[in-house]
């Protein structure tokens, strides 16, 4: 946590920041112990480590392309936790209950992340042409005119 009382904000105060902390430890103690000690179990503990440092890192920068960069790192994150926590359940390391609770967690903190992160490419007001929104997949369009 950080002391001093200079800072604009301190990010241990916002929801999303709590959440993912929260989360963060939950699983990535889960994925230490016990069976979850594999390569599966590996990878999820190294995206909750992302999650978190990515998310922490986004919220600190006032630059738009630094926010933007490190909360896509942070959603890409949780958006690779989905598949390994249905692997750990497949592989005997995880019951599939527990995999529900932390899916459940997941869409949350996604959809508070995928805010942020429209937030940060919208924050001085333009948004980028052809940008493709949450859950778009077209390609944008490069205009050179």
């Amino acid at each position: 946590m950080t002391t001093g009382s200079g800072t604009a904000y301190r990010i241990e105060n916002l929801d999303v920041y709590r959440k993912s902390i929260a989360f963060g430890t939950r699983l990535y103690q889960e994925a230490g112990n016990g069976k979850a000690r594999s390569a599966v179990g590996e990878r999820v503990r190294e995206n909750t480590l992302a999650l978190v440092l990515n998310l922490a890192s986004g919220l600190g920068f006032w630059e738009k392309q630094w926010k933007t960069s490190h909360f896509a790192a942070s959603k890409r994150a949780l958006m690779e936790l989905t598949p390994l926590l249905e692997l750990m359940v497949a592989l005997g390391e995880m019951k599939a209950e527990t995999e529900s609770q932390y899916a459940a967690e997941l869409q949350d903190l996604t959809r508070m992340i995928g805010g942020l992160l429209r937030q940060a490419q919208r924050r001085e007001g333009v948004e980028e042409p052809g940008a493709a929104r949450d859950g778009d997949a077209r390609e944008s369009t490069t205009r050179y005119h």
